[in-house]
């Protein structure tokens, strides 16, 4: 009987664990919606806003204090922006103005076997989040 309980536990546990596709998919949106707060917030209180992407740690931190948003450590992360945003060879920002655009950058995650990339567009600010093949 205690044999069964730890195989139908172990079983369950298999089941109810994310796919990577799952947390990758996840991952791009709340990313891509944190984002949009930033323009957002840039154009409701007309200052610059300033998104942190930091490859090596997986994380964005929010230049108005607002909570960091840390990824799961199984996606790997490649960030490609503006020259005047490079703060190093694995951290970059993405600048938003108060009309809404921004400088522009294209963050890709990638877990196993799929990539999204949440693109930030430099004239119109605009984020959108895409599968690449």
């Amino acid at each position: 009987m205690a044999v069964l309980a730890m195989a139908m536990t172990a079983i369950a546990s298999h089941y109810r664990s994310p796919s990577a596709g799952t947390v990758l998919k996840t991952a791009a949106a709340t990313m891509a919606s944190r984002i949009r707060d930033m323009r957002s917030a840039a154009i409701a209180t007309g200052s610059e806003r300033v998104v942190s992407v930091d490859v090596d740690g997986r994380s964005l931190s929010f230049g108005d204090g607002r909570a960091s948003l840390q990824l799961d450590p199984t996606l790997s992360l490649s960030v490609t922006a503006a020259d005047s945003e490079r703060r190093g060879p694995s951290k970059a920002g993405i600048r938003f103005f108060p009309n809404g655009s921004s400088t522009g950058a294209t963050i890709q995650l990638r877990s196993e076997r799929q990539k999204y990339e949440v693109r930030v567009n430099w004239l119109t600010g605009r984020v959108s989040t895409a599968a690449v093949d």
